[in-house]
């Protein structure tokens, strides 16, 4: 069998009907009947880059809800083996966050007796960190969370995360500018680490719409953004995230370790947050050349710090969260080039076809 045939192994085939010059399919029944054709008597076609044809329904019921059941009663001998009873409860969160993740609508916890209110606050205080997800119903056994928001765009969820990562930097630079002066330093510190937080509310919500699209290929055709795209935003979002990671870390590092030599340290700084908005500012534009001569200048900074590492610098433990931030914006530059190109691909391809 032919490698072109093979391809079309899991499609139902359909005989094409040709009457006075024009072309006929019919419709699978059950698909219309679930989205009532008979009533609306009408749908929406659309040809995809690939000449695929995507059949959109004025119905709402486009996407079936799905839901995933949590059973909190622990019961170690019989499931779960040697897992502590905290353990398993971590469990059962990671178990919560995947099924957000990879775009489960409704997420149900139940218990044979009453929920504790320790493990209802841990709920709610989950969900809060779950981007559209809300609590919609709760009894002293049972706690029913859905997704209650009917579109986002991954555009604006990764504007928002360089955003409030560029606002972790510039309060980081503020506190060493200003340590010396500031009496609650610690506290300020903690408040700081707190921020990341909200880093991995919005890499959570990317994650799930990447799901999302790549299981529903016409979601993306609402916004404008195909798998290829939603690949690169996904990992683009993740080296984000890990930048976050590393501002923490340096947090962390106040208040174990003095800066030697402070305006060596805010001149580093200073470079890194440099490169970092280059890359906020340019993120979305589609100039390839730009983001790589700043690839470049990241990569010739990188080396120069290394050696300063290498000489066991006073402040070397500074040196290399800085050095690994500036590391992962050359990263970020590289896919965005890639995806400057791959769209520009995608153009020619569209010219092309308009052609033919």
């Amino acid at each position: 069998m032919s490698r072109n045939l093979q391809e079309y192994d899991n499609f139902e085939q359909k005989k094409v009907q040709s009457v006075k010059g024009s072309f006929y399919v019919y419709l699978p029944k059950a698909l219309c009947t679930r989205y009532e054709i008979e009533k609306s008597k009408k749908i929406f076609m659309k040809q995809l880059e690939d000449d695929s044809l995507l059949l959109k329904f004025s119905s709402q019921g486009a996407y079936s809800t799905k839901s995933f059941e949590i059973n909190l009663d622990y019961d170690i001998p019989k499931n779960y083996g040697d897992l502590s009873k905290e353990e398993y409860y971590n469990y059962l969160f990671n178990q919560y966050l995947t099924a957000y993740i990879i775009g489960y609508n409704t997420v149900i916890f139940t218990k044979e007796t009453k929920i504790p209110m320790i493990m209802q606050n841990r709920i709610h205080k989950m969900t809060r960190k779950l981007y559209g997800m809300v609590v919609i119903s709760e009894t002293t056994n049972k706690i029913v969370v859905e997704e209650h928001f009917e579109e986002i765009d991954i555009r604006i969820l990764n504007r928002q995360l360089l955003s409030k990562i560029n606002l972790m930097i510039n309060n980081y630079q503020e506190l060493v500018e200003d340590l010396d002066k500031i009496e609650n330093r610690d506290e300020l510190i903690d408040e700081l680490i707190k921020q990341d937080d909200q880093i991995d509310e919005h890499r959570y919500a990317v994650e799930r719409y990447v799901h999302q699209i790549l299981r529903h290929p016409s979601l993306g055709q609402v916004v404008n953004i195909n798998a290829v795209e939603c690949l690169h935003y996904s990992e683009m979002t993740r080296l984000i995230e890990r930048i976050g990671d590393h501002v923490v870390k340096l947090a962390v590092l106040l208040k174990k370790q003095e800066i030697v030599e402070k305006d060596f340290v805010i001149k580093h700084l200073d470079k890194m947050w440099n490169f970092y908005i280059t890359i906020q500012d340019y993120f979305e534009r589609t100039d390839s050349l730009k983001l790589w001569k700043l690839v470049q200048e990241i990569k010739t900074y990188a080396s120069v710090v290394k050696d300063r590492i290498y000489e066991n610098h006073p402040d070397t433990e500074y040196l290399i969260p800085i050095r690994r931030v500036c590391n992962i914006c050359g990263d970020i530059a590289e896919i965005r080039i890639n995806d400057i190109l791959s769209q520009k691909q995608s153009q020619i391809d569209k010219k092309k076809k308009k052609k033919k």
